[in-house]
C-alpha cells in the first residue's frame, strides 16, 4: 500500500470502525450469526488501520483488536454450546424433557413480564 497524505485520518477512522465492529460483536454474544461476522469485520479493519499507520496499531485499533478476538471466542463458545445442546441434551431421555421444561418456562416469563421490572 502506498501511504498517502491523509493515512493518519484514514487509520484513526478504521480503529474508530473497528472498536465500533468489535463492540458490536460482543453485544450480540447470543447470536453467533451475527456475532461472528461482525468480529472478522472489526479484526479486518483493525489490521488495515496497521497498515496504514506505518506497521503500529494505533490505540483505538488495539481496542478494537481486542474487542474482535473477544467477540470471535464468544462466538465460538456459544456455537459450542448451540452443538451440545442438540447432540447431547436434547436426544438424553432424562435431560431432554428437563431441558425442554426449564426453556419453557423461562420463554414463558419473558411472556408474562415475569422477568421485566
Amino acid at each position: 500500500m502506498h501511504p498517502n497524505n491523509n493515512s493518519g485520518d484514514t487509520a484513526a477512522r478504521l480503529a474508530l470502525f473497528s472498536i465500533a465492529s468489535g463492540g458490536a460483536s460482543v453485544l450480540f454474544c447470543f447470536s453467533p450469526l451475527v456475532q461472528f461476522p461482525l468480529a472478522m469485520a472489526g479484526l479486518t479493519l483493525a489490521v488495515l488501520a496497521r497498515l496504514y499507520n506505518n506497521n503500529h496499531f494505533p490505540g483505538p485499533a488495539t481496542a478494537g483488536l481486542i474487542l474482535s478476538v473477544a467477540g470471535i471466542a464468544f462466538s465460538l463458545f456459544t456455537f459450542v454450546m448451540i452443538v451440545v445442546v442438540y447432540r447431547v441434551i436434547l436426544p438424553d431421555p432424562v435431560l431432554g424433557p428437563e431441558y425442554s421444561q426449564l426453556y419453557q418456562q423461562i420463554m414463558g416469563g419473558f411472556g408474562s413480564g415475569l422477568l421485566l421490572p
